[in-house]
C-alpha cells in the first residue's frame, strides 16, 4: 500500500513537472556561442523563501570547459561590432574555460514573500583563431584571450504559493541588470570591440521568470522537486541581442544520513539563436581569386539576423551531494554530465562542476 501510494505521489509530482513545462510555452530553435556554457542545475536555493526578516547568504562556484565538438570544423560566425557585419567561417574556436563564482542573497520581507541578490564574477579564458581567410596568408592570428570582473546582477522576486507541510510551490521573477563590462577589445586588434559572448556582461537589461515546485514523497527522506526558468535579454546598443533561453529541471533528494542527502536531477537547456542587425559576408577560401583579402560580402542589407553558429539545445545528468555542517550551514557538490549537446558548430560544454555554500544568518 506505501509502495502504490509513494508511487501515485512521485507520479502526480511529474504530471505537475510537465505541465509547468508547457505552461511556459512553445520552443522552436536553438543556442551555442564563442565561449558559452555555465553550469546550470538546481541547488535548492532556488525553492528558498526566508521568514520575514530572515536572512540568508549562500556563495558558489562553477568550472566549465567547453572544447570543439567531434565531427565540426570549429569554424563559427564572427561578429564585427565596428563595422555592423557578420561573417561566416571568420573564427576557428579552441577552448574556453568558464569560472562563475556567486553571491547569493535572501530576505524575506514577509514569510512568503522573499527578495534574491545575485552577484556573480566572471573569469573566462579563449583561445580562437580570428582574421580566417585574411591575416597571414589567410591562415588567420591566433589569440589568446582573458577576462575576470563583476557580471549581470540579478535582482529577484520570489513568492510561495500556497505552501504545506509537504509541498512547495515558488513563482519567481528575475531583472538582469547591465552592470558587467562589456568593452574589453580583441588582443589582436585592440580597436575592435571582442565577441559579444566573451564579454562579462550583456550591456542590456534582461528579465528571467520561473516556477520551482517540490513535494515530499516519504517525509524526510525521499523528495522530488522540478523547475522551469525562462531568460529575455533585450537588444543592446550595439544592436546584438542574445537568444532566449529556456531551461527545464527536476529530480529526487534522498536523505541518506542524519546530515547528508543524495540528489539526482536532468537539466534540458533550450536557447535560441542570438540577433545581430548588421550586413553578411563570408571569410575568404583558397579558392577565391582575391585570397587572402578582406570577407567578400554576401548581403549587403543591414538587417537583423540570426547568428547561425549560436543556439543549442543540451541535455545533462547531475548527480549531487548536500551536507548539513552546522545547523546553519550547508556545503554542496555537483557534477553536471553532458548526455546530448548541439551547439550548432560552437564549442561544446564537457563536464561541469558545482560547488556551494548556503547559511542562514538569523
Amino acid at each position: 500500500m506505501v509502495a502504490k501510494d509513494c508511487l501515485r505521489l512521485a507520479t502526480a509530482g511529474i504530471g505537475l513537472f510537465m505541465v509547468m513545462a508547457f505552461s511556459i510555452g512553445g520552443v522552436s530553435k536553438a543556442h551555442a556561442s564563442c565561449g558559452s556554457a555555465a553550469c546550470f542545475m538546481l541547488t535548492g536555493e532556488e525553492g528558498m523563501v526566508q521568514g520575514q526578516g530572515k536572512l540568508s547568504v549562500g556563495l558558489s562556484y562553477a568550472y566549465t570547459i567547453s572544447k570543439i565538438a567531434p565531427g565540426t570544423s570549429g569554424l563559427v560566425t564572427s561578429v564585427d561590432q565596428e563595422a555592423r557585419q557578420l561573417v561566416l567561417n571568420e573564427h576557428f574556436e579552441n577552448r574556453t574555460i568558464s569560472e562563475i563564482t556567486t553571491l547569493d542573497i535572501n530576505y524575506g520581507l514577509t514569510n512568503n514573500f522573499t527578495v534574491e541578490v545575485l552577484v556573480p564574477h566572471k573569469r573566462l579564458k579563449h583561445t580562437h583563431t580570428v582574421e580566417m581567410g585574411n591575416d597571414n596568408g589567410g591562415a588567420g592570428t591566433y589569440e589568446a584571450f582573458q577576462d575576470a570582473g563583476l557580471g549581470d546582477i540579478r535582482v529577484a522576486g520570489k513568492y510561495s504559493v500556497l505552501p504545506t507541510l509537504r509541498s512547495l510551490v515558488v513563482l519567481g521573477f528575475g531583472v538582469d541588470l547591465p552592470t558587467g563590462d562589456s568593452h574589453a577589445t580583441s588582443n589582436v586588434d585592440p580597436s575592435k570591440l571582442q565577441e559579444p559572448t566573451l564579454q562579462l556582461g550583456r550591456r542590456s537589461l534582461g528579465i528571467a521568470p520561473s516556477i520551482y515546485q517540490s513535494y515530499e514523497i516519504i517525509p524526510h527522506v525521499l523528495d522530488q522537486f522540478a523547475s522551469v526558468s525562462y531568460q529575455h535579454a533585450f537588444k543592446g546598443p550595439n544592436s546584438y541581442r542574445f537568444g532566449d533561453v529556456y531551461v527545464l529541471s527536476g529530480g529526487l533528494n534522498w536523505k541518506a544520513l542524519e546530515r547528508v542527502t543524495l540528489t539526482g536531477q536532468f537539466n534540458w537547456r533550450y536557447a535560441v539563436h542570438d540577433e545581430f542587425t548588421g550586413t553578411l559576408a563570408r571569410a575568404q577560401e583558397p579558392t577565391d581569386p582575391t585570397f587572402p583579402g578582406d570577407p567578400i560580402v554576401i548581403d549587403p542589407e543591414v538587417k537583423r539576423r540570426p547568428v547561425p553558429t549560436t543556439g543549442s539545445t543540451m541535455l545533462a545528468f547531475s548527480p549531487g551531494i548536500s551536507v548539513a555542517v552546522l545547523d546553519n550551514l550547508r556545503a554542496y557538490f555537483f557534477a553536471q554530465i553532458p548526455v546530448v549537446r548541439d551547439f550548432n558548430g560552437g564549442l561544446i560544454p564537457d563536464v561541469g562542476f558545482l560547488f556551494g555554500l548556503s547559511m542562514s544568518v538569523n
